[in-house]
């Protein structure tokens, strides 16, 4: 358990961003919120193509009606870009800073520092993200004590009670998308042993491999639900059933999905333990 504190908390030093981050973004939240709620007159909306990308009020148990949903927006927000500033970087940026050698001089094995380094990304950053939403709803309540606005309807309910389930319902949410983001990362960490850019490689592969299918079955069918696959964490995310999205995925997907994910895991650690480019693909002399 000490060994595994210490490799979180040396993720955290090495990658400062991913607690700098929220701090700012829990600012700007709490400046934004006071302001919101002092004032008899604000009025905001988020809409894309003249639809809502807050999330319905029933999807979190009604917390602080559209004050709830925004905060519950943002906290997903700060998930997906934690995500993506991290994961490209884990392993990479040991090799290229030098800090490689020194971490393999210590008592931690090659395997053990690559799933670390992906629970980091499924169970720690969404925890990181949801201190966002659990800092933004307090200040909702402690704001609520001083003032009630218009804007939270008679149906809503600011309570710590109601807090917390709101935090559970987003932690659930979360858990979701990490389960179906595995084969991602373990893809992105394999990835990013050969190349610098391994989400544009990852994007431009699943992009070819669309074309490449449509043109060679003469159907999109496969394209379609390859999409829907890459597609399947961020619709969980602001899903209006996030359980039920997780489950419509087949037992056949789910059972590929993990495969990939083994392969590429294992040959992460495998290409991880040389800094032979050739010898990562067994091509060494």
């Amino acid at each position: 358990m000490n060994r595994l504190l210490c490799l979180v908390k040396k993720e955290l030093i090495e990658y400062p961003f991913i607690l700098r981050f929220p701090i700012v973004i829990a600012c700007v939240v709490l400046l934004a919120l006071a302001l919101f709620m002092s004032g008899n007159d604000v009025s905001v909306t988020w809409q894309v193509n003249g639809s809502s990308i807050i999330p319905d009020v029933g999807d979190f148990l009604g917390f602080a009606g559209v004050l709830g949903n925004f905060n519950v927006w943002v906290a997903s927000i700060v998930a997906v870009i934690l995500f993506l500033v991290y994961t490209p970087k884990a392993l990479r940026k040991e090799r290229e800073e030098g800090s490689l050698m020194f971490w393999r001089s210590m008592p931690v094995s090659d395997w053990e520092t690559v799933l670390v380094k992906l629970l980091f990304t499924l169970v720690v950053l969404p925890v990181i993200a949801s201190t966002v939403l659990v800092f933004a709803d307090f200040i909702v309540w402690v704001l609520s004590l001083l003032w009630v606005p218009q804007t939270l309807d008679t149906t809503s309910t600011v309570t710590l009670w109601a807090l917390l389930l709101h935090w559970l319902a987003f932690i659930g949410r979360m858990v979701a998308v990490s389960i179906v983001l595995v084969p991602f990362v373990s893809v992105i960490f394999l990835l990013s042993q050969v190349t610098r850019a391994p989400l544009v490689v990852l994007l431009v592969a699943i992009f070819l491999l669309n074309i490449t299918t449509s043109l060679a079955l003469g159907t999109t069918a496969l394209g379609d639900s390859i999409k829907g696959l890459y597609h399947l964490p961020i619709t969980i995310l602001f899903s209006d059933n996030p359980i039920g999205t997780l489950f419509s995925v087949s037992a056949i997907s789910w059972l590929g999905l993990m495969i990939v994910s083994a392969v590429c895991i294992a040959l992460t650690v495998k290409m991880r333990q040389t800094d032979d480019f050739l010898a990562r693909f067994g091509l060494g002399l």
